[in-house]
Formats: structure tokens, sequence, C-alpha cells
């Protein structure tokens, strides 16, 4: 009887054991799921107050073309390609932005690139620059003078041209037309 009653003590020792570990996955998952639940609702209270859309609400492409002091700059390379699930340029082509939500901006750009720009400046890879006395930032879209600059909000198959420098109408006019027309390629393969 002694024998018995030991491996009885076991037994239920190993089925408490279980109920422990049971209680213990089942509570712990419950936390697990509504941190995830907090998540998502912080998530959504967040887009909601940016006006921006979850990932993946839009597909958008834009062709664009910044020039600092008459130089283009290459967002062909490796460096600026697919800084942002939200929105990038891919596939090794500079010329094209690639906008994955609702409401991203020209600001959310230079933002994902590690810069910023405003009406006033534009800053890349660590350097500013600013209006001053001869050198201007300008922001066109379609051609056609912008004042928004970072709060534009990009539309599919717009085409964007940010200046800085001293450039004149008609260096202006050599930039605007130096912008690719390959968004509606982009846009047709969805």
């Amino acid at each position: 009887k002694l024998n018995m009653a030991k491996k009885d003590i076991i037994f239920y020792v190993l089925i408490l054991v279980l109920i422990i570990l049971f209680l213990w996955q089942w509570l712990s998952k419950g936390t697990l799921i509504n941190q995830l639940n907090e998540l998502q609702k912080d998530n959504k209270d967040l887009n909601l107050l940016s006006g921006l859309g979850p990932l993946r609400s839009a597909h958008l492409h834009a062709d664009v073309k910044v020039y600092i002091n008459g130089r283009s700059i290459d967002f062909s390379q490796r460096k600026y390609q697919l800084a942002s699930r939200f929105i990038h340029f891919e596939e090794g082509i500079g010329d094209v932005v690639h906008t994955h939500a609702i409401g991203l901006t020209i600001g959310h750009l230079f933002k994902s690139l590690g810069g910023d720009i405003n009406n006033n400046c534009i800053i890349l890879e660590d350097e500013s620059y600013c209006n001053e006395a001869e050198n201007k930032l300008k922001f066109y879209i379609n051609g056609q003078p912008n004042n928004e600059f970072d709060n534009y909000v990009i539309k599919n198959l717009d085409k964007y041209l940010i200046s800085y420098g001293s450039g004149d109408e008609s260096e202006i006019q050599k930039q605007l037309d130096s912008i690719t027309n390959l968004a509606p390629k982009y846009s047709l393969q969805k």
C-alpha cells in the first residue's frame, strides 16, 4: 500500500504540474494577445492622427527629380533603395517613388531617406541647403510651381521637381524636361 500511495502522489503531482503549466501558458497567451490588440489600437490611433493609411492602403507611383546646385541626386544608389516599406525607390530605379499607404507626402519621402524638406531648406545626407540671397529652394508639380513642399500628398502619376540653387528659368526648364515618364509603367504592374 505504501508503494501505491507513492505512485498516487507522483501521479497527482504530475497532474498538478500539468495544470499549472496549462494555466500559465493560457494566461501568458492571453497577455500576449492583449498586448497585440493594444499595439493594433495604438497603430490605428497613430494612423488616424498622422493622416496616413495603413501599409498597403495605396500603391502609387510618381516621377521625381531632385537637383542641388545644378547636380541631379542619384536615388538609384543602394543607400536610397527600399529605405521604408511605406515609401521608397526600388529596383535600382531612382526616378520613380513608390508609395504603399494613403496620405504620404514629399516630407515623408525625405524623412525615409534620413533627410528633411520644408519651404526653406532641403536636408540630404546631413547637408542642409537653405534659402539665401542667390540660392533658393523651388518645388514644381507637373511643371507648375508649388509652395506645399513637405506637406504635399503624393498622387499617382505626378511629376515632381525639387531644385535648390541659383538656377534661372532656362536651367529650371532643363531640369523639368529631365523628369522621366516611368511612373505609368509601374502603375500598370501593380
